[in-house]
């Protein structure tokens, strides 16, 4: 009966998720991705891996079944990614002076051991504010304190 009850759950999440998309919502332009010619990385349609959050660097070896990472989509300001456990998908927006924000962010609901680090990305997630790009290096900030997240950009061949 639990297992039944979590397929329904998987199931109607999933028919939310996808139905969230069919609505036209009006939202601001989203800015070029345009970066300075210096070899960066732009922030749009790169596969953005996780390599250190909270100040500590990610292990994928405890137990971490896919790689932490996440995509920003230009069409429609769509994010999309992984978290360890579990895809989520979601929207962001892009303003003036390197701001970003993300919302309307929801995922997969599988348990796995040891969801914490899942659970602070996605949490982090919420709270930045403002991001960098320098070379193949993603960072995520709030405010001016230090880096929440950093991200090294993967290029699939």
């Amino acid at each position: 009966m639990k297992r039944l009850i979590q397929i329904i759950i998987v199931v109607l999440s999933a028919i939310t998720l996808f139905s969230c998309g069919t609505v036209k919502k009006s939202q601001p332009a989203p800015l070029p991705s345009i970066l300075p010619a210096d070899n960066n990385t732009n922030l749009t349609e790169t596969y953005w891996k996780l390599t250190e959050l909270n100040g500590q660097p990610v292990s994928y070896a405890d137990g971490n079944k896919k790689e932490m990472h996440l995509i920003l989509k230009k069409e429609g300001n769509r994010v999309n990614g992984h978290a360890g456990c579990n895809s989520f998908m979601g929207t962001y927006t892009l303003l003036e002076g390197n701001r970003i924000s993300f919302s309307q962010l929801a995922g997969t609901l599988m348990a796995c051991p040891n969801m914490e680090l899942e659970k602070q990305f996605m949490d982090l997630l919420q709270r930045v504010d403002n991001y960098a790009v320098k070379g193949n290096a993603l960072s995520l900030n709030k405010a001016r304190m230090a880096p929440l997240a950093r991200f090294e950009a993967v290029y699939m061949k």
